[in-house]
């Protein structure tokens, strides 16, 4: 039997911790890019997602064999810790003066390309933790991590010519308030 519950929050939390891949695919979309960039970028950054995700739930089920009795809690601090961090970041993008204009150079390199994808799936580690503590099954939440990431990686360089850095910054506020309420819902099911 399907658990729609848990399916809404699978595709919610790959939802959710895309918004560093959306924007981050904004940000260097505004160079020069071809297809092949794309999706060179967009396998990279899926790819992070999910395995920092996985690793970070590996360490979640350690955790939670020793602090059974707090795990709640220690989701609850993990997903709003990364809530209040989106929210950070959209404000920091919408406080910024100046639009970025497109950029006549070449696209980044790979180095560059794999430093941003593992940069911002940091927030997936926190939730990989979050999830290892809840006892949740891992194979769905890590490729719905991954999916939502490739392709919001491939929407964020196809937009990046035609939008400006708010849209990113509106991403992260919405992103940050579904973690939050994910984060109660965590602790709620917990007390």
């Amino acid at each position: 039997m399907l658990d729609y519950s848990l399916l809404l929050e699978v595709i919610l939390v790959g939802l959710v911790l895309s918004a560093d891949s959306f924007s981050a695919a904004l940000a260097m979309g505004l160079r020069k890019h071809d297809k092949q960039d794309v999706l060179k970028f967009s396998f990279t950054s899926g790819f992070a997602e999910g395995l920092v995700a996985f690793v970070g739930a590996i360490s979640g089920v350690t955790i939670v064999s020793k602090f059974d009795f707090i795990d709640h809690w220690i989701s609850f601090v993990l997903l709003g810790a990364v809530a209040l961090h989106m929210f950070y970041e959209g404000y920091e993008g919408l406080k910024a003066h100046e639009e970025q204009k497109g950029d006549s150079k070449q696209f980044h390199g790979m180095i560059k390309i794999l430093l941003v994808s593992f940069a911002t799936s940091l927030d997936a580690f926190a939730v990989g933790v979050g999830l290892g503590t809840t006892g949740k099954p891992l194979a769905p939440f890590v490729l719905s991590i991954s999916f939502w990431a490739f392709f919001s990686t491939i929407a964020g360089m196809s937009l990046a010519r035609k939008a400006s850095d708010k849209l990113g910054s509106i991403f992260n506020f919405l992103s940050g308030f579904i973690l939050l309420g994910l984060a109660i819902k965590f602790l709620y099911e917990g007390l």
